[in-house]
């Protein structure tokens, strides 16, 4: 019975970052549903937008036949708030529901670049949220 319980306390305890997020599939790459992902401000060249550590997107979709999968983009902005005189960071969707392909930036590991399924041009570099080189 204590086999059993020291398998079943490693089985619960097993991290989901464990658990393959990004899938090749082909060309492409699927990201697994709910995943998180930051901007890399290193290797991003999108100079679009004002502080791209600030930005992040969740994946919505599974991929589709044609590969792509919707995404949802939020920037992270700090807040004044007078009456306590504190200031607070939030997340802010300033876009949602719109289709992105993934694939593997060859030169660094668990990169990924947001591709345009429109005209190809890379969107944005990104890679899971919280995780350091």
């Amino acid at each position: 019975m204590s086999r059993y319980l020291r398998v079943l306390v490693i089985v619960i305890g097993f991290p989901l970052s464990g658990f393959a997020q990004f899938v090749d599939r082909g060309e492409y790459v699927e990201v697994s549903k709910g995943v998180k992902l930051c901007s890399d401000a290193t290797l991003d060249t999108s100079n679009r937008v004002l502080d791209p550590e600030n930005r992040f997107w969740r994946v919505t979709s599974k991929a589709r036949a044609n590969g792509t999968q919707t995404v949802d983009a939020f920037i992270l902005e700090s807040s004044y708030d007078r009456k306590s005189g504190e200031t607070m960071i939030e997340e802010r969707q300033y876009d949602d529901n719109y289709a992105t392909l993934f694939k593997r930036a060859q030169e660094y590991k668990g990169v990924l670049l947001m591709v345009s399924p429109r005209d190809g041009r890379v969107e944005a570099t990104v890679e899971i949220c919280g995780k350091k080189k």
